[in-house]
């Protein structure tokens, strides 16, 4: 593999050209890592371009003596190091969220109270299951166009969507708030955030509040954090990262507190996936490091197991000036002894894949990437690690190979898996259902619209939202459109 780089201070507006014939320029969105295949080899079939990543542009001479300075337009490597995907929040059933003893809010902005009808929860009960036809209906649209957001469940059920990209890149990085009602299927405004984040991370908290951290802005990973209170609508900044960090994790755990893993931690014109780990302390306010990571990884995946230990798996390792590489290696952090230790490897190393816990404890990994390069097609591969065991076994392949898709399991315990790329980099408008005791994926509806990178969401009686999104791989086209799936029942 190879790249070639020169300065490009901007990533977002600067055009890029790489060397050799049939190579046509294209312009950089926040461009993390282009790679390409070796001379050696013969050529691959040619297939349309990976989408320039939401990231920064590493930057390196090839031999500055022997050839001109050009910057690499092989979108390959999806590290997308400018943000961070939309991690999967896993919803709280319990009863309708009261003030936080944690919480002291100072915020000016209070939010307009909602004319829309709340969610009913019954204390001590689960809200009962929605099926329907395996189909997709549209709901309201957002109020805006946009990609790249995060996403929440509140314990009152309704669904907090926050930030993104309303714009091609981070420097249309987006404060903007909506609460979708599942009861009236209808979005409200509520306050801005503190800090406009492209690709936050977000997660729901035990006293119901929301967490949301880093991203990007203009091209350069953030520092800063926030939190939602649900009770009266307001965000009170929430300590801040010891290292600003994009494209990691967030995790929270038994006890409450939330662990971050890995990222991109730098801007342009450098790259850097980073090992480190800190911690929330939602009663502290704080966030403390904690012990790092064997391997260095960002578009990662990170599950929260019931024994209460957090595994990690794939993801991309450190690329900086050299060759982008992919990991199959897992390893697991233990919250009573503060410490990691190695769990067995995947088949292969998947990277902008997805990974979903099923009910019996064990976790489905699907889909993604194996290398950096051009000429890489998105995996239908898919397996199952037992953490009882310490083994992955494959299982039933996607019906549709993907990469930065969607997946998510739904209230009876099977799979969901929607949207992302195809094996050829076109966007996919499709999904399918996994069931773990057949371990077989059946297609199932199509969304209106092929995106990437929305904000998705479970929602507590087991439907499933998807809000806004990308409409092409570069992510210069946005969608404001909002679907609710329910699956047909068994």
């Amino acid at each position: 593999m190879n790249r070639h780089g020169g300065n490009a201070p901007d990533p977002a507006s600067k055009d890029q050209t790489r060397l050799g014939p049939n190579k046509p320029s294209q312009p950089a969105i926040d461009s993390a890592l282009y790679t390409e295949l070796p001379l050696d080899p013969p050529a691959p079939p040619v297939r349309p371009k990976r989408p320039a990543e939401s990231g920064f542009v590493p930057i390196f001479l090839i031999d500055a003596l022997a050839l001109l300075l050009v910057v690499a337009t092989g979108p390959a490597a999806w590290l997308w190091i400018d943000s961070s995907h939309a991690a999967p929040v896993v919803p709280v059933a319990s009863p309708a969220a009261s003030p936080s003893v944690d919480l002291v809010l100072h915020s000016s902005l209070p939010a307009s109270p909602s004319p829309e009808p709340l969610p009913s929860i019954v204390p001590g009960k689960s809200p009962q299951l929605v099926f329907g036809t395996g189909t997709w209906a549209k709901v309201d649209s957002l109020s805006v166009p946009i990609w790249g957001s995060a996403s929440a469940v509140l314990k009152d059920g309704r669904v907090l969507v926050v930030g993104g990209a309303a714009g091609a890149s981070s420097q249309q990085a987006s404060d903007l708030v909506s609460v979708f009602n599942p009861v009236s299927g209808h979005w409200t405004t509520a306050t801005s955030m503190l800090q406009p984040r492209a690709y936050p991370m977000a997660v729901t908290l035990s006293d119901g509040s929301v967490l949301v951290a880093g991203g990007s802005r203009n091209g350069q990973p953030l520092d800063t954090a926030e939190r939602y209170n649900p009770a009266n609508g307001t965000w009170v900044t929430a300590g801040r990262l010891n290292i600003p960090r994009s494209q990691g994790s967030l995790v929270v755990m038994a006890d409450g507190r939330v662990l971050a893993t890995g990222g991109g931690i730098e801007g342009a014109p450098g790259w850097s996936s980073t090992a480190s780990v800190e911690i929330y302390d939602p009663k502290t306010g704080r966030w403390t490091m904690g012990p790092p990571m064997m391997v260095a990884r960002a578009r990662h995946t990170a599950t929260l197991l019931p024994d209460g230990e957090v595994l990690v798996s794939g993801g991309a390792t450190t690329y900086h000036g050299e060759i982008g590489s992919v990991t199959a290696t897992a390893e697991l952090y233990n919250p009573h002894s503060n410490q990691w230790r190695q769990a067995a490897s995947m088949s292969i190393p998947r990277y902008v894949h997805q990974a979903a816990l099923l009910t019996d404890g064990r976790v489905l990994v699907a889909g993604g990437w194996s290398f950096t390069a051009n000429s890489d097609p998105s995996k239908s591969s898919a397996e199952i690690y037992d953490p009882h065991t310490d083994t992955w076994a494959a299982t039933g392949s996607l019906a549709t190979a993907r990469a930065e898709f969607v997946m998510l399991r739904v209230g009876d315990g099977r799979v969901l898996a929607v949207d992302g790329i195809d094996a050829n980099y076109r966007l996919l408008s499709t999904s399918e259902v996994f069931d773990p005791p057949t371990g077989a994926w059946t297609a199932s509806g199509k969304l209106q619209v092929a995106l990437m990178w929305p904000a998705a969401a479970l929602l507590q009686d087991g439907r499933v939202l998807i809000a806004g999104g990308a409409t092409d791989i570069g992510g210069s086209g946005r969608t404001a459109t909002c679907e609710l799936y329910a699956p047909a029942p068994r």
